[in-house]
């Protein structure tokens, strides 16, 4: 053979051997890791970083460790025999080390990637890997650093907290409602703001309060001042026709509405005030202004009331039909309460009416409200007889009255309320000065009211009741008895009606002008007259005075009409 060719064999016989000893004469590993980046190590020794494609090892066992910063490492055995070509995937997960926080000094509040984990010194468990943190306390600056914990590590946090040059500042007001203003900074105020230690120019300000302007110095802790402001006044003018008109003017102070008789020129709280000028006879008159400091004058111009008393009114409908029939009720003055009454019913006074108004001639009956209910979606108490819509309704509250009589406003485009006291009571008398209208005998009640009597005893034989007989058990229907002198039918008696003053006590505090008086801002209770199917002769009166809160069975409405 040829040299040539020898050679050549010899060469082929070579590179095969060298290739057949590669393939099946040593093991490789082929490594990738997510996040990659990953340090390799073989029994301990570093081999390199991920992606690996081609690991060369020796037959055998083996100990492979896939080590990345903050993640858990991967550990795995491998048994390898000649000839082996292994892959390896390896998902790193996120491992868990501890944070020791402490800090100069002692005590600060410490966040963890911005949730308040506890204060200093403490040790914070977890999820290894980069975390922001935070530390911070009262009259010292805010630290904030980012820190990465390993798997397995303690780490050490320190920060030492420098003294911050602020002070929290909180001014106590008259009005609380005033308004602080930091002058010429770039600064909210709210209560315990902090603001760099130095003097501030402030301003302190209140609708209807003269201002107040000062220097405060802001030092370092807590700073607490207090500013009363002093109201301030304008001059209001009034003149009206007819001259013997009686002016009231009403305003806020302290939270309050004050109430007062004008006379002449007044000093009133600047700010929003009212202003009611009425005369006997003539339509009464409100004007609501913005009083400022240099004062105001209000012009009245009364228009005389021109209705005919005892004429009947009846609304049409928007949504169809018509409203309940109202009788016109002329002006007066009368005097309300009863001297040898119970307290509830005292200190007599007079009281004027100075225009005529329009009262439902009967109480409002299951018919009338069942229209009012449908048409809003109101629900109806199911103890109510839905086939007697000529009896006058119940189970309704003070809120059920009110919601009824802004439903027929909007319906008519008139103005339906409840009546005051001051206005049940004057339609009640119907001009008279006794316990009743009709005189001061009891036992004429049953000709005109429907209440407890020998009827009501047939079915509630344990009552007392009265030694008349109406012929009606329990509830009529309305107008079945004779009316008193205005007109009006079941003014004592059937249903008590709900009226839109507070339950006070007595008349201490009532107004003279036959408006509801009201305690502060709300009333926990209303004022309920005219006793009802289950009263005696002393409850179904002129005078008598009951309150309650709640709806029930002999409790109704009677409605007023402005005219």
């Amino acid at each position: 053979m040829d040299n040539r060719i020898k050679i050549a064999v010899a060469a082929v016989v070579i590179v095969a051997a060298f290739w057949a000893y590669q393939t099946f004469g040593t093991a490789t590993v082929a490594i990738t890791s997510e996040p990659s980046g990953a340090v390799v190590r073989v029994d301990g020794r570093q081999r390199g970083i991920t992606p690996i494609e081609r690991l060369e090892l020796d037959t055998g066992s083996h100990r492979l460790e896939v080590a990345h910063s903050h993640y858990a490492t991967y550990v795995e055995g491998l048994s390898l025999r000649r000839g082996d070509h292994l892959q390896r995937a390896v998902k790193l997960e996120v491992g868990e080390g501890t944070y020791e926080f402490l800090s100069n000094p002692r005590g600060a509040w410490v966040e963890v990637d911005g949730e308040r984990v506890g204060r200093t010194p403490m040790k914070y468990t977890t999820a290894s890997g980069p975390h922001v943190i935070g530390m911070g306390q009262e009259e010292r600056y805010i630290v904030e650093e980012t820190h990465t914990v390993k798997d397995g590590q303690t780490l050490e946090v320190n920060f030492n907290l420098n003294i911050d040059p602020h002070g929290s500042v909180t001014f106590t007001t008259f009005p609380r409602s005033a308004k602080v203003e930091f002058i010429g900074e770039d600064i909210v105020y709210k209560p315990k703001v902090r603001v760099q230690i130095g003097e501030y120019a402030i301003r302190v300000s209140a609708p209807g309060y003269v201002s107040q302007e000062f220097r405060y110095q802001v030092r370092y802790g807590n700073n607490l001042h207090e500013v009363n402001l002093q109201r301030d006044f304008g001059t209001l003018h009034v003149t009206v026709t007819p001259a013997d008109a009686e002016v009231q003017v009403s305003y806020n102070e302290g939270g309050q509405t004050r109430r007062q008789t004008y006379r002449q020129a007044i000093q009133v709280p600047v700010g929003k005030v009212e202003v009611r000028a009425r005369a006997l006879g003539y339509r009464t008159s409100f004007r609501s202004i913005r009083l400022g400091n240099k004062g105001a004058t209000v012009r009245f111009n009364l228009e005389q009331m021109s209705v005919r008393p005892g004429q009947v009114i009846r609304d049409v409908l928007r949504g169809g039909g018509q409203g309940p029939e109202v009788v016109v009720i002329p002006a007066g003055q009368f005097q309300m309460g009863d001297a040898n009454g119970p307290p509830s019913e005292q200190p007599v006074r007079t009281v004027t009416l100075t225009q005529p108004f329009a009262v439902a001639r009967y109480e409002t009956t299951v018919g009338e409200y069942l229209k009012f209910a449908q048409a809003v979606g109101r629900r109806v108490h199911e103890l109510i007889n839905v086939d007697a819509p000529e009896v006058a309704m119940t189970h309704v509250s003070v809120q059920d009255a009110t919601a009824y009589a802004e439903w027929l406003s909007v319906q008519t485009g008139q103005k339906y309320r409840l009546l005051s006291e001051a206005e049940w009571e004057y339609v009640a008398r119907a001009g008279t000065s006794g316990p009743y209208f009709f005189g001061d005998n009891p036992l004429d009640l049953c000709t005109y009211a429907n209440v407890a009597d020998r009827s009501t005893r047939k079915r509630y034989r344990d009552w007392d009741t009265l030694n008349c007989d109406d012929g009606i058990q329990r509830l009529g229907a309305v107008g079945t008895l004779q009316p008193n002198p205005f007109g009006l039918y079941d003014i004592y008696g059937n249903v008590a009606e709900w009226v839109a003053d507070c339950g006070m006590p007595d008349y201490a505090r009532a107004p003279s002008d036959g408006s509801a008086a009201s305690e502060g801002i709300g009333c926990t209770s209303n004022g309920i007259r005219g006793g009802s199917w289950d009263s005696m002769a002393t409850e179904a009166t002129s005078t008598y005075r009951l309150t309650g809160a709640n709806a029930n069975d002999d409790r109704g409405i009677r409605l007023l009409r402005e005219l």
